[in-house]
């Protein structure tokens, strides 16, 4: 009995094969993790981009969001055509105005969200928010200027093997939340050139 257990002990002719495995499940494991982070790098990247082209196309067109005035107001004390960001404070703040997806101006936001998703065709229309807010640019009188912001927002993830399991567990695997700010300088807010 000792001298069998010493020839199995002994026995090295599957080395070989037991040593290929155990590097194969690392090397396999080493490109599943490579393919998955570049994966979620890919559409994060692509969300950025889609953030980005929103806000670029919402800054030229008109505002999606009711309740953005289309003149910076002026103060009883301000002058018409003296900068907002006069120490005399010409201009009316107005406070931050935003909209989701159908909540917005149809025939604007479509054309915006069209355009988003040439870069990123998982977006859906409730994940975008658009945000008007005051910044105190312009001049009193003169067209509303203000910072737009598109977030894009609750993006599934559901390419690459963590995303189908953590689907497939119940879990919502989402890509990071994006926002993009741009002024409105060239916003077509119909007021006063």
């Amino acid at each position: 009995m000792r001298f069998r257990c010493k020839r199995f002990w002994g026995n090295d002719t599957g080395s070989s094969t037991i040593e290929f495995v155990v590097l194969m499940f690392v090397i396999l494991a080493t490109i599943f993790f490579v393919l998955e982070s570049t994966l979620y790098l890919f559409f994060s990247a692509a969300i950025h981009k889609s953030a980005q082209a929103g806000a670029r196309a919402a800054v030229v067109s008109t505002p999606l969001a009711a309740g953005v005035p289309a003149t910076n107001a002026k103060t009883p004390a301000g002058i018409f055509g003296v900068a907002c960001t006069d120490v005399s404070a010409p201009c009316v703040s107005f406070p931050p105005v935003s909209c989701t997806g159908t909540a917005c101006d149809a025939t604007q936001f479509n054309r915006i969200f069209a355009h988003m998703q040439g870069f990123s065709g998982q977006l859906a229309p409730d994940n975008v928010t658009i945000t008007y807010e005051w910044t105190g640019l312009g001049f009193a009188g003169g067209p509303t200027v203000p910072l737009v912001t598109v977030t894009v927002s609750d993006v599934p993830f559901q390419t690459g093997v963590v995303g189908l399991l953590l689907t497939n567990a119940g879990v919502l695997a989402t890509l990071p939340t994006h926002s993009v700010s741009m002024t409105g300088e060239d916003l077509n807010t119909g007021g006063a050139p």
